[in-house]
C-alpha cells in the first residue's frame, strides 16, 4: 500500500514538473493569464485516492480537479456499466456463442395484439456444438418492423446471465409487424473487447507537427504516454484536460501547428480471439425465430394522449420513439416535420446555433446547409471536410458555426487553433433565448478506457450548468451515440459495444438537467437501412426534425 501510495504521489509530481516546464506554450495559446497553480498536498492524494481515479492520475489528471462528488459519480459510472463476462478465464471458441444454433420465441403469439400493447420475445442462446448457454453477456440488438409502411421501432434487451435474454418492444402501429433480433458480439467477444480497452488504449496513435522557421518534426502524441522520452505536456489550462507529445529533438514544444491521428496498431488479438470476430459466423449476425417470427396487430379506437411539445428536461426512456411512412415520432413529445427549406429558414431567423462534435455533428450542418440553399450561399469553411464551418446571414439574421471537438480526434490533419474543448467554448458564449447549443461526442472515444469519457463529460456538464444558471432559456441538444456497420477490423476499434457504454454513461450523466436529446441510437436501429456510422440522409432528416423542434415547438 505504501508503494502505491508513493508511485501515486511520484506521478503527480512528475505531471507538475512536466506542466511548469511547458508554460511557454501555454502561454502561447492565449491562456497565461487563467494560468493555475497546483498545490501537491500528499494528504488529499491519499486520503482520496479512488478506483475511478486510478488510471485518471496516472494519465496526468490534477487531483484537485476533482470534486467529492464528481469522485463517487465516475466511481458509480463505472459499476453501472459493468458487464458480466464468462466464468471460465478461456473459452474455445466451440464453446462460444452461435446465432445459427441460438432462437428467439414470441411469447403470447396466440393473443390478439393491438397497438399500445408490449409484446415480449424470448431469446436462448446455444454454443457452436448445439449446447444450451448457462451465462449471459452476449451483446444483442433488436428491432419490430413492417418493411411495406416503412415503419420500425427498437427494443430493449434483458439479460438474465444464464443464456437467456427477454426483449421488450411497444406496439405502435397496426399491420403485420415483424421481430428481428441479431447478436452483435458474444459474451466471449466482448470479453476481449473490454480488455482491449483496458490495456491496449493506444491502439490508436495520434501525431503532432512541429515547425519553426524551415525545420520541421513529427512526433507522437497520446493521452497516455510511456515516459521513456521527453514529454511535451499540451494540458488544457481551462478543463485539465491533458494531452502529450513526445518532444521533437531540435524544436521547443511551442511550436507545435497541428494534430493527427497517426495510425492503428496491428496483431492485437490472438488467431483463437480472432474467430470471435467473423463476419457472417458472430458479428452481427441474425438470430431466427423458432415459429412464427411476427404477429398480426389490430387498431385501436382509443385516442393516444396528446404529449405536449418538444421541451428539455425531459426523460429519455425506451422506446424514445418509431418510425411511421420513414417518419420519426417521439414518445415524449410532438415532433414537426420540416418539409420545406423555408420552414427550416423560419424556425433558424433570428438564432445562433453553435454545433460542436465529430463527423455525425456535422451531418447536421451538412445536411441543413443542403436543403437550404441560401444557407449554403453565406457559408464559410476553413476546411470542406473537417472544418470549422460558419454561416452569416444578415438577411435572416442566422448564425450558425461547426466546431468539430477537441483531441482525441481521429482525422488525418488540422490545426490546434480549430480543436476547442466543448466545454471552454461553452464557457464563451452568453447564452438566451435565441441561443442554441447542440452537440455529440463518443465514437473517438471508443479506443480509451472510460474513465476518460466520464472526465470529459464532467467538465461539459460543469459548463452546461454555468450556462443555464446565466442564461436558463437557452437550447441544448445533446445527439447521442449511434449504430454502425461492423467487421472484425472496426469491431477491435470501434465496436457497436464501445458505443453502447459510452452512451449508457452520457445519457446518465445529464439526467435531471434542462437539456434536450436526440436519440440517434434508437433511431439507427429501428431503420431498415444498414447500419452505417454515417447514417444515410433519411435519418438524418428525421435527426434534424427532432432537433428544430427542441429549437422552434409547435
Amino acid at each position: 500500500m505504501e508503494e502505491q501510495r508513493s508511485l501515486s504521489l511520484l506521478l503527480v509530481l512528475m505531471t507538475f514538473s512536466t506542466l511548469t516546464l511547458n508554460i511557454g506554450h501555454m502561454k502561447c495559446n492565449g491562456h497565461s493569464a487563467n494560468l493555475p497553480t497546483y498545490p501537491i498536498d500528499k494528504e488529499k492524494i491519499e486520503t482520496k485516492w479512488t478506483p475511478w481515479t486510478n488510471r485518471l492520475f496516472q494519465c496526468g489528471y490534477l487531483n484537485q480537479n476533482f470534486t467529492p462528488e464528481e469522485r463517487s459519480e465516475g466511481t458509480a459510472l463505472m459499476e453501472v456499466i459493468e458487464w458480466p463476462k464468462p466464468p471460465n478465464p478461456a473459452v474455445r471458441f466451440q464453446k462460444s456463442s452461435d446465432p445459427s444454433h441460438a432462437y428467439f420465441v414470441i411469447l403470447n403469439s396466440g393473443k390478439t395484439f393491438y397497438v399500445g400493447d408490449q409484446l415480449q420475445v424470448m431469446v436462448r442462446m446455444y454454443d457452436f456444438e448445439g449446447n444450451r448457454k448457462q451465462y449471459g453477456g452476449d451483446y444483442l440488438q433488436a428491432r419490430i418492423h413492417t418493411p411495406e409502411l416503412k415503419a420500425g421501432s427498437a427494443g430493449t434487451v434483458i439479460d438474465h446471465q444464464n443464456g437467456t435474454y427477454h426483449i421488450n418492444f411497444t406496439l405502435f402501429w397496426p399491420g403485420k409487424v415483424q421481430v428481428s433480433v441479431s447478436l452483435v458480439h458474444p459474451s466471449e467477444g466482448i470479453k476481449v473487447l473490454k480488455r482491449l480497452r483496458e490495456e491496449q488504449p493506444d491502439r490508436v496513435h495520434f501525431q503532432s507537427t512541429f515547425k519553426l522557421m524551415n525545420i520541421s518534426e513529427t512526433t507522437v502524441c497520446n493521452l497516455c504516454l510511456p515516459q521513456n522520452k521527453i514529454l511535451c505536456n499540451f494540458t488544457d489550462l481551462r478543463t485539465g484536460e491533458p494531452w502529450f507529445c513526445y518532444k521533437p529533438a531540435n524544436l521547443p514544444c511551442s511550436s507545435r501547428i497541428n494534430h493527427g491521428m497517426g495510425g492503428y496498431k496491428k496483431h492485437l488479438i490472438t488467431e483463437n480471439e480472432s474467430h470471435l470476430f467473423q463476419s457472417k459466423i458472430n458479428i452481427k449476425v441474425p438470430i431466427l425465430p423458432k415459429g412464427l417470427g411476427y404477429i398480426k396487430v389490430k387498431a385501436t379506437a382509443q385516442r393516444g394522449k396528446d404529449l405536449g411539445n418538444c421541451l428539455p428536461g425531459k426523460p429519455l426512456l425506451p422506446p424514445t420513439g418509431f418510425y411511421f411512412q420513414d417518419l420519426w415520432s417521439s414518445t415524449s413529445c410532438n415532433i414537426r416535420h420540416f418539409k420545406t427549406p423555408a420552414s427550416i429558414l423560419n424556425c433558424l431567423r433570428g438564432k445562433r446555433v453553435h454545433m460542436f462534435g465529430d463527423s455525425t455533428m456535422r451531418q447536421w450542418f451538412q445536411f441543413m446547409i443542403e436543403f437550404v440553399p441560401g444557407l449554403k450561399n453565406v457559408t464559410t469553411m476553413v476546411t470542406e471536410k473537417y472544418g470549422p464551418y460558419s454561416i452569416v446571414d444578415v438577411k435572416n439574421d442566422i448564425t450558425m458555426h461547426y466546431y468539430i471537438h477537441a483531441i482525441p480526434i481521429r482525422i488525418p490533419s488540422i490545426s490546434i487553433v480549430n480543436l476547442p474543448f466543448i466545454a471552454s467554448k461553452l464557457d464563451d458564449i452568453q447564452g438566451g433565448k435565441n441561443t442554441v447549443i447542440a452537440f455529440t461526442i463518443w465514437c473517438h472515444f471508443n479506443t480509451f478506457p472510460v474513465e476518460h469519457y466520464i472526465r470529459r463529460l464532467q467538465n461539459i456538464r460543469r459548463s452546461i450548468l454555468r450556462l443555464l444558471g446565466r442564461s436558463p432559456d437557452t437550447v441544448i441538444v445533446i445527439k447521442t451515440a449511434n449504430v454502425q456497420a461492423l467487421s472484425q477490423g472496426i469491431s477491435l476499434y470501434n465496436s457497436d459495444w464501445f458505443s453502447y457504454q459510452l452512451d449508457l454513461v452520457m445519457r446518465r450523466m445529464f439526467e435531471g438537467i434542462n437539456v434536450a436529446f436526440v436519440d440517434a441510437w434508437e433511431m439507427t436501429i429501428a431503420h431498415y437501412l444498414p447500419h452505417d456510422v454515417h447514417p444515410k440522409e433519411i435519418i438524418i432528416k428525421n435527426e434534424v426534425d427532432m432537433f428544430l423542434s427542441y429549437v422552434c415547438p409547435l
